[in-house]
């Protein structure tokens, strides 16, 4: 097991591999109709993987996180744009009602929790599944001035709480939605 570790150390490619690999095997697993999806399966895979303290370059991660933006707006913007057309005006309100919500609900539980910066940006994108709050999120964090150990530590605190309430987020806003 030490040989298995020290081998993701040294080759963080590998870990990130292996957590798209397990994620979406997982992900594709149901359990009395219920799936996590391969999104969710390979954040938590992720977050797993991640305990065994393994460094990530900047380089790697930028890609990584482009590539995954790339895959989900790929998948959803052909849908968003035929419904935007046909039901547009009820659902901008509906947009700007539940994206007052979608921020004050965040900072609020980041308030009450006493987050830092990094977790309640982690908080606030898992969440609410805006992968894209994550790269604004750390050029904010980089642009603080705060010292570079401040800075990485709540760099690295950022991808745990988006791993971890992005399943959260998820459920809550079909849950929502299907109720409204």
């Amino acid at each position: 097991m030490d040989w298995f570790i020290q081998t993701l150390r040294s080759y963080p490619e590998i870990a990130v591999f292996l957590s798209m690999a397990i994620g979406y095997w997982v992900g594709g697993k149901s359990f009395k109709g219920f799936s996590l999806g391969a999104v969710t399966g390979t954040l938590l895979a992720g977050v797993i993987i991640g305990q065994l303290d393994i460094t990530i370059s900047g380089p790697l991660k930028n890609l990584f996180f482009l590539i995954f933006l790339f895959a989900v707006g790929y998948g959803i913007g052909p849908q968003f744009v035929r419904g935007l057309a046909k039901d547009g005006l009820p659902q901008a309100g509906f947009a700007v009602i539940l994206c007052l919500f979608c921020l004050a609900f965040p900072v609020i539980a980041a308030m009450i929790a006493g987050y830092d910066l990094g977790s309640a940006a982690g908080l606030f994108a898992g969440s609410q599944t805006i992968s894209a709050a994550m790269g604004l999120s750390t050029d904010a964090i980089h642009r603080t001035g705060l010292p570079a150990d401040e800075a990485a530590r709540m760099l690295s605190a950022m991808p745990v709480a988006y791993a971890v309430t992005y399943i959260f987020g998820t459920i809550g806003s079909a849950f929502l939605l299907a109720q409204i």
